[in-house]
């Protein structure tokens, strides 16, 4: 089993990996916190506790690249932050009146390379499209590491949250 670390030495990571090469990933979260992120050379399960709007504790490790589930994952479409036009805004608004219209151009769009956040100031785009971010209601049924890792977790997230937040982590622990 990977080792646990809190998720503020972990997401640095990820993203400096991203800026380097923002194409090839894949991002999974559930609603209760627990998220896979899939890089081209890179795999990390997280379990984030929400502190506030942007803010987050928990813990995360990196995973063995050969899972199954990872694999799978890799098929799914890739995660990134793409500039839009004008014309792309205004075919997504008029999507919301019939959403087959907006399919080929969301197709389109995700097609398009991702940028990486540390390019975002030369950028001269006033828009930008982020995601795909997939949902799913829990990890468990991808597989049974991905379910043990994701029970480490839980506990380790809890046990960071509870020594960074003494305070606050009373209220629910």
């Amino acid at each position: 089993m990977p080792d646990a670390e809190p998720v503020e030495d972990v997401i640095p990571r990820i993203l400096e990996q991203y800026n380097e090469r923002p194409r090839g990933w894949r991002v999974l979260h559930t609603p209760l916190g627990d998220m896979l992120v899939v890089g081209p050379t890179s795999a990390y399960q997280l379990r984030l506790i929400p502190l506030g709007p942007g803010k987050f504790t928990g813990a995360g490790a990196e995973l063995d690249e050969e899972s199954p589930s990872i694999e799978r994952m890799k098929a799914t479409p890739e995660y990134g932050l793409r500039s839009l036009t004008q014309n792309d805004l205004e075919d997504l608004i008029k999507g919301i009146e019939d959403p087959e219209l907006t399919r080929p151009k969301i197709a389109e769009i995700i097609r398009r390379s991702p940028i990486p956040p540390s390019d975002l100031a030369q950028q001269k785009a006033k828009h930008y499209l982020s995601g795909p971010v997939l949902t799913r209601p829990d990890l468990t049924s991808l597989s049974p590491d991905i379910t043990r890792i994701q029970r480490s977790l839980e506990s380790q997230a809890e046990k960071v949250f509870r020594e960074k937040y003494p305070m606050r982590s009373g209220m629910f622990f």
